[in-house]
């Protein structure tokens, strides 16, 4: 009773979508059982006009923001979670332009809701999302902090990727995971392995944007997952033809293991160096282990996916979540 007292009139915000529920629904059930009030904002639904929204500013109350009869403000939130709010739809558009215009507006809407909020009461701000979802500048910050890094160009001619970069390299995009072209045909690239000599690359092509590395011979790699002082470590182990890319294979029986092992702490101690630098309280690192033991780091999703962890090795991550959020909102 005295926890349930002490939480009463505390307010939490989880900015998301519907198409997220599966990731946001067990933190915000845990949050409702201990008292908290949490507001969903759920953007396709706003989209669809399925969730009233509401966004004015005057010249007597300035900015107000109400989101299914609820105000979203500064006064109103004490601790908030932004977990995907771009996930708008996934229905497309005959006009593809028109759809890209349309959606881009939304979240420039969404945006200025997201101000209203101080950064110090978000588990990650969005615009400290933003600032660390840029791999490269991830890179430049995880050499700054000592950890080993791939040798990584991005540039608009070949003659440098061949000068500069190892016989085996492999490419990566830069920024977007996942594209929805259909309903039911989500599309990525994956990490891809190429020879680095004009018969092993698509030179009739320009190789910019995108970002060329050395490839990294691997014993196993690591996801290592960090909420507020809480860490989550998992090995993951994979067979001879699923080193390019591990997520490629889980679908496929016995090429992808994944087991909870200990992560080396003085790797884990940069892990939460590198989270102070961003402000970030939420990161999802991964690495690769050499055979000799050297750990390199490839980048960290401040809003990466952890659900996968808790079905195949049973860590509590959405529980440290909710206690994350709890925090905060009780310090607010």
């Amino acid at each position: 009773m005295a926890e349930l007292l002490s939480t009463v009139n505390k307010s939490i915000l989880i900015a998301s979508s519907s198409i997220d529920q599966y990731n946001w629904e067990p933190v915000a059930v845990a949050l409702n059982d201990r008292g908290y009030d949490v507001t969903v904002y759920e953007a396709d639904k706003v989209a669809q006009g399925i969730i009233p929204l509401d966004v004015s500013v005057d010249n007597d109350a300035g900015l107000k923001v109400v989101y299914d009869g609820k105000t979203l403000d500064s006064s109103s939130v004490d601790a908030a979670w932004y977990r995907r709010s771009t996930l708008i739809s996934m229905a497309i558009e005959r006009d593809r332009a028109r759809q890209i215009g349309i959606d881009g507006e939304r979240k420039i809407i969404q945006t200025a809701i997201w101000d209203g909020i101080p950064n110090e009461s978000w588990l990650n701000s969005p615009d400290n999302i933003r600032r660390a979802e840029q791999k490269i500048t991830q890179l430049a910050l995880a050499h700054e902090l000592g950890f080993s890094i791939p040798n990584t160009v991005a540039s608009n001619r070949w003659s440098t990727i061949l000068d500069t970069l190892q016989e085996d390299i492999v490419f990566k995009i830069s920024y977007i995971y996942a594209l929805y072209c259909e309903p039911d045909d989500i599309r990525t690239v994956y990490t891809t392995p190429l020879k680095n000599n004009p018969d092993g690359l698509p030179i009739e092509g320009n190789p910019f944007p995108g970002l060329w590395q050395e490839n990294i011979l691997k014993a196993r790699e690591w996801r290592v997952t960090i909420v507020g002082d809480d860490t989550f470590d998992a090995a993951i182990y994979t067979t001879k033809d699923a080193k390019d890319d591990w997520r490629r294979h889980t679908t496929s029986s016995g090429r992808v293991d994944f087991r909870a092992e200990s992560f080396p702490d003085d790797q884990k101690e940069k892990c939460f160096q590198y989270l102070g630098r961003f402000g970030l309280r939420f990161g999802a690192f991964d690495f690769i282990e050499g055979s000799d033991g050297k750990m390199t780091f490839l980048e960290c999703n401040a809003n990466g996916q952890y659900k996968w962890l808790e079905n195949n090795l049973g860590f509590p991550i959405s529980e440290a979540i909710a206690n994350e959020l709890a925090t905060i909102a009780d310090r607010n």
